[in-house]
């Protein structure tokens, strides 16, 4: 029988040129580390903001992403992005690279890539995407890309004149509208772990197995956080936290603390969560209708979380 190739684990990380992008992009290559994962860089660029090439020929802006001049549309943002992953040595510039056009109309700039390959076998991948809008953008490359992750840097303020900004309108709506697994990274700070919110229910648990799959990776300290919002409750949170526990270590996985509180299940979980560097919580394979998903404990918890979410479907 011939040998099943390993899984790749493919991560896309939604730059926009904020600090809240470059800290989400270094976690990212935290989580990436090994062979087997590959990382998509993506700037999307809205079709009707001023697509021009600087004066330079479309022939010559093509050849090369990184070449084209820090005034054109989103290569600042990319270069910023490859330097910092050149300076944490997760890339050399000497791999090999290809580029890649595609035309886009009402603009002669189109969408550009270059994908740099590593001997190992990992490939990172800078993309320049025009679109409608920036939202429209990243979940069209969300769908198409099939990601293990996506990873969204989201600036504090939504800048409506600010080309490619992604504020924390867009990062919330790709949260609630894309059916994979999100972390919106925002004052993203490094080791201090995963807070895993848990409920008694199979979604909750299947997503606490996935996200110690995600904090493996990085070695990152797995918390278990279950929430009664009553003393009827309590049981259920309980159970919760046992059933998460034996998931994750059925994983061949550990986890480094659990804890159950009573009190409102949002409150709680925005205030412990401001120890970790990310707040994790599930919701259903399919969230139907917007609104059923914007009344839930779990978007309350990204809206109105001081730090980072991860959404893990």
């Amino acid at each position: 029988m011939p040998v099943q190739e390993k899984q790749r684990f493919s991560i896309l990380v939604c730059i926009d040129g904020s600090e809240d992008s470059l800290r989400a992009l270094k976690y990212a290559a935290r989580i990436g580390a090994g062979n087997d994962a590959d990382l998509t860089l993506l700037y999307v660029r809205p079709v009707d903001q001023g697509l021009q090439t600087g004066g330079l020929q479309s022939s010559l802006v093509r050849e090369n992403l990184l070449n084209w001049g820090l005034e054109l549309p989103g290569v600042r943002a990319l270069n910023q992005a490859h330097d910092a992953l050149v300076e944490l040595n997760y890339m050399s510039d000497d791999w090999d690279k290809e580029y890649r056009h595609v035309d886009v109309r009402g603009t002669e700039l189109g969408d550009n890539l270059t994908i740099y390959r590593a001997e190992d076998g990992h490939t990172i991948t800078l993309k320049l995407m025009v679109s409608p809008s920036v939202l429209r953008g990243i979940l069209d490359e969300c769908e198409m890309g099939e990601y293990d992750l996506t990873i969204i840097g989201r600036s504090d303020d939504d800048q409506e004149g600010g080309v490619g900004t992604i504020g924390p309108k867009i990062a919330e709506t790709v949260a609630i509208e894309h059916h994979g697994t999100v972390l919106v990274a925002h004052d993203l700070e490094e080791n201090l772990g995963h807070l895993v919110c848990v409920r008694n229910s199979d979604v909750s648990i299947r997503a606490a197995r996935r996200d110690a799959r995600i904090a493996a990776r990085c070695a990152c300290p797995i918390h278990l956080f279950a929430v009664a919002s009553s003393d009827n409750q309590l049981k259920n949170a309980n159970e919760a936290i046992r059933r998460a526990k034996q998931a994750i270590e059925e994983e061949g996985l550990k986890i480094s603390s659990e804890q159950v509180v009573l009190g409102d299940p949002v409150q709680s979980i925005i205030e412990e969560g401001r120890k970790y560097s990310v707040i994790v919580v599930s919701t259903a394979e399919v969230t139907g209708w917007r609104r059923f998903f914007t009344s839930s404990v779990t978007y309350k918890v990204m809206h109105g979380a001081f730090n980072s979410v991860m959404v893990v479907r």
